[in-house]
């Protein structure tokens, strides 16, 4: 019999490739989703598909039940700092208490093998060994903040009730799926801008770094914490532990796109006080066997294909 798995916030760029990836493996795959930012066309038309937003408790718990799934990916989020800086409310309302009213009804799941939280690098704040076993205190915005509190949720329901848990720290994934937009990511954005011939902007002065993962590897990492053994709550890390400088990946998506764009800057964010953010996945390679193998210029043309296709259809769209 085929394992049955729920991807929520599965129509997203992580989450529509996750699917794909499953749906390879002949799993019984459902999505749950209420597309504020995510694309029915990310969506394999071979998954189920339910609109649902967890923060209604009740719905959720009924889409959780009637599945019974074997496996749970949580990759719904109020995507992302300046997102959950203009709307603090909506954060918490995602980013915790739909957390918890997914937990709590994990915790009438015989079935379940392993729930798998999608956390954030921007839990490390101004640490500079990202490392899991960093000492933390993340601050900067209301997307650190309860994305943390999110992991020990994740933990507490794990050593109180039983749940299988793990969590996965997310950095800076690109890719087919995700389109430009105020709140998304730098690449897609960068990508847009480069393709109309419109000035690429960045805030700060451009040596700022961050590790760009492909999202066929974050899928990877996923996959691995969710059929590995370990279930109380633990803690891995995504990404490629490669730095890459912004104002060279906007030299790079100009070049790659033949575009006219100028590089200009402003300064930086308010909240925006990291400089370099860079993963450490020697604890992931070691105890779960991940390795990434896209290189960001692999990864760059793939993207930059895909969005030529797909540039006028719209961000995210509603079922």
């Amino acid at each position: 019999m085929s394992k049955r798995v729920l991807i929520i916030g599965g129509a997203g760029a992580i989450g529509g490739n996750l699917v794909s990836k499953l749906l390879d493996e002949c799993a019984e795959v459902l999505v749950v989703d209420n597309f504020s930012s995510g694309r029915l066309a990310n969506v394999d038309e071979s998954a189920l598909v339910s609109y649902c937003d967890i923060f209604d408790r009740d719905k959720i718990d009924d889409i959780i039940q009637k599945f019974n799934p074997n496996y749970i990916y949580n990759l719904a989020a109020h995507f992302a700092n300046q997102n959950s800086v203009d709307y603090p409310y909506e954060d918490i309302k995602t980013n915790i208490i739909g957390q918890i009213n997914v937990l709590e009804s994990c915790k009438r799941l015989k079935s379940l093998k392993k729930y798998v939280y999608a956390s954030s690098s921007c839990v490390y704040g101004h640490v500079e060994q990202m490392q899991e076993n960093a000492s933390i205190y993340p601050c900067e915005t209301p997307y650190a903040i309860n994305k943390y509190a999110a992991e020990l949720y994740t933990k507490y329901y794990s050593e109180q009730f039983g749940v299988p848990t793990a969590s996965v720290r997310i950095f800076n994934t690109f890719g087919e799926g995700e389109k430009a937009g105020k709140y998304r990511n730098v690449i897609p954005n960068f990508i847009d801008k480069a393709l109309k011939n419109e000035n690429i902007t960045i805030t700060g002065d451009g040596s700022e770094t961050r590790d760009f993962t492909y999202v066929s590897d974050t899928v990877q990492c996923l996959t691995l914490a969710a059929e590995s053994e370990f279930k109380n709550g633990e803690v891995f890390n995504s990404g490629t532990g490669i730095e890459t400088e912004i104002k060279y990946l906007a030299e790079m998506i100009i070049r790659m796109c033949n575009s006219e764009s100028k590089v200009v800057f402003k300064e930086r964010r308010d909240w925006d006080g990291v400089k370099n953010r860079v993963s450490n996945i020697e604890r992931t390679n070691k105890l779960l066997g991940y390795k990434p193998s896209v290189s960001l210029i692999k990864g760059l043309e793939n993207t930059i294909n895909w969005y030529r296709v797909n540039k006028d259809e719209k961000s995210h769209n509603s079922i």
